[in-house]
């Protein structure tokens, strides 16, 4: 009986061994002298989902750039037997295998072997439909020769192939009306969404997403995690999901395994056995409007069109206030697209608002237009008096608005502490946590929001475009108390958000 007790666990253990499509063998990674990546080592097999965390700073993007081949290591070993043909990478590298063209650790050489990625800061073609942009990440298209594209039949038989299967996999993702719409046209979680079937129709059977469900209301992310439960259970696709801390509880409903970074070091746990995320969703940005009105403070909700919620938080001991913000009438197209349609909303000195809407309902739009970011088609935009209709930006700006945009954009070529200097920022939120001498374009997506909230100028207006986006819990609470602080200023503040599930 135990030989046989034994012979069994072997079997496991090589069926086991022959799922394991990735693995790394003690990579190390410093930046200046600092260790970020300490000795990771790891196995992912065929069909797995992954949850990784850590607080912003702990080197999850570092990891990701590493496992897509946009990073290397300064020591260790990458195994990967996705389609058959196992292929090692070691470093430090011998100098001979630099000099060979066809052996170099790339991105496009990880994405032949099967290894997709969406990046946090979407990077869709904007000029092109939803559509094109799946359609042309099919792999060894024949029409991407001029020659056949003209003239062989096999070529257009093979365009309009992918270009039906393209439609099928954002039809899946709920943008099935949305194929002709260019991607300039579209809201941040449809571009989420778009960036998703893209990667699938590259071929990826590894895919590492980061915070895929960001930016997305809750039917949203119901129909995002549904996709990828398709993908992971039915077609044996293998995820590495890196996201925010609000949505860890729902990824966690799919995942099998949690790889924790803390200090350079990854912990490896059943999905099980992580008990701390598993709380009760909860909309954060209610329990904000319930500190800033204290006990005597009024809060009402006013219902907008097709869905919205404009939340508004009366501090306690402030009365009747002026106006500061008046948005009359507002009509805003996309292209073709009419996203906002005769809104008119007052904000008043020193009030909180939180504006809550479905996906693609035009809440970014709103905020650019205010902002003089994208051109209204009707209606008028008044600012302490003064229409902003047709001033620019920057007067914008001085005459008393700030503006924070999803879009996470900072100076890719310049330092934290050059970027800081131009925008006059003196004071760090977030204590230091951001090194000086990086560079933008070496900043994860949390620090870039850090980093963007810290230069934020002094204004008697303030437009957040979901500004808790990539930030951990510590620094949640650090901005929590910034929007306090403001609100105490007599400052006027617009949150956008998007639909939550509780409310």
């Amino acid at each position: 009986m135990d030989a046989m007790t034994e012979n069994i666990k072997r079997k496991e253990e090589r069926k086991s061994h022959a799922d394991v499509v990735f693995s790394t063998n003690n990579l190390v990674k410093a930046f200046g002298g600092q260790v970020i990546l300490n000795d990771i080592s790891f196995n992912i097999r065929k069909g797995e989902v992954v949850l990784l965390r850590g607080e912003n700073g702990s080197g999850k993007t570092t990891l990701v750039n590493i496992l897509t081949g946009n990073l290397e290591p300064d020591r260790g070993e990458i195994h990967i037997n996705i389609n058959g043909d196992k292929e090692v990478f070691i470093w430090p590298r011998p100098w001979w295998k630099e000099i060979n063209p066809l052996d170099h650790f790339t991105p496009e050489r990880l994405a032949w072997e099967g290894i997709g990625r969406v990046w946090q800061d979407i990077r869709l073609f904007p000029t092109m439909t939803a559509l094109e942009n799946v359609v042309v990440a099919s792999p060894e298209q024949s029409g991407e020769n001029p020659v056949l594209a003209l003239f062989s039949k096999k070529a257009k038989k093979e365009n309009r192939q992918n270009t039906k299967k393209s439609s099928e996999w954002l039809s899946m993702l709920g943008l099935g009306d949305r194929l002709d719409s260019s991607c300039d046209k579209i809201s941040l979680g449809q571009m989420k969404r778009v960036a998703i079937a893209r990667a699938i129709q590259a071929g990826a059977k590894i895919l590492f997403l980061d915070e895929p469900l960001s930016g997305l209301d809750k039917e949203g992310i119901s129909e995002v995690m549904g996709y990828l439960e398709t993908l992971a259970k039915k077609n044996s696709i293998t995820l590495v999901i890196v996201e925010h801390v609000f949505n860890i509880p729902t990824v966690l409903k799919l995942a099998n395994t949690v790889w924790t970074l803390s200090n350079g070091k990854l912990m490896i746990n059943k999905s099980d056995e992580t008990i701390d995320d598993k709380t009760k969703e909860v909309n954060p940005f209610h329990d904000l409007l319930r500190q800033i009105a204290g006990e005597n403070g009024k809060t009402h909700t006013e219902k907008l069109p097709n869905g919205a919620k404009l939340a508004t938080v009366i501090p306690e001991g402030l009365g009747d206030s002026q106006s500061v913000l008046e948005v009359k009438v507002l009509v805003v197209k996309r292209g073709i697209r009419t996203v906002i349609d005769r809104l008119s909303i007052n904000l008043k000195k020193g009030h909180l608002y939180i504006l809550e809407a479905p996906n693609g309902w035009g809440k970014s739009s709103l905020l650019d237009v205010i902002a003089g970011i994208h051109p209204l088609e009707s209606g008028k935009i008044i600012l302490k008096g003064k229409e902003l209709n047709t001033i620019p930006t920057h007067e914008r700006i001085k005459i008393g608005l700030a503006y924070l945009r999803s879009q996470q954009s900072v100076f890719s070529s310049l330092s934290v502490k050059e970027q800081r200097k131009l925008s006059n920022a003196n004071i760090p939120l977030f204590d230091n946590s951001l090194n000086g001498k990086s560079k933008g374009s070496y900043l994860s997506g949390g620090e870039k929001q850090k980093l963007l909230i810290e230069m934020l100028p002094e204004a008697d207006v303030c437009l957040l475009d979901e500004p808790m986006i990539g930030l951990d819990k510590g620094s949640i609470e650090k901005l929590v108390e910034l929007i306090k602080q403001m609100i105490e200023k007599g400052k006027t503040l617009l949150i956008t958000v998007p639909e939550y599930k509780e409310v």
